[in-house]
């Protein structure tokens, strides 16, 4: 059975599941899709060791640093684990927490950018005469 295949059929029994929990009791409906959720994105981040591989090939190719590289690949894991904490929210029927969640989640993205913003300045500024 291919992954893909695991995965919808996890899902879709965890969905089922999920229902029929809401209906009895709302708590555990919620606290269902969660370790549900939990256990979908795991699955997938287990999953994504080659995609790491090959991001760093090609930033090695287009002479980025190392450093650099890493740095990228957190910000794309940190809108990840921001999403996946915002749509838990939402799930649950939080969605001034989901809000406050995303919003937070864009203002640590901008703080890890900003070394990145203040490297492109200086470089732009370097071609000025």
């Amino acid at each position: 059975m291919t992954e893909e295949m695991k995965l919808a059929g996890f899902t879709l029994s965890a969905a089922m599941l999920c229902f029929t929990l809401r209906s009895a009791h709302r708590q555990a409906g919620a606290a269902a899709a969660l370790a549900a959720g939990l256990m979908l994105f795991f699955f997938a981040v287990t999953r994504l060791s080659p995609a790491v591989e090959t991001l760093g090939a090609l930033a090695e190719k287009a002479g980025v640093g190392g450093q650099t590289g890493a740095v990228l690949l957190k910000l794309v894991a940190m809108a990840y684990v921001t999403e996946f904490a915002v749509q838990a929210c939402r799930d649950a029927g939080e969605e001034g927490l989901a809000a406050k969640a995303a919003l937070c989640g864009k203002m640590l993205l901008l703080a890890q950018t900003l070394p990145f913003l203040a490297e492109i300045g200086q470089l732009t500024f370097s071609f000025v005469p």
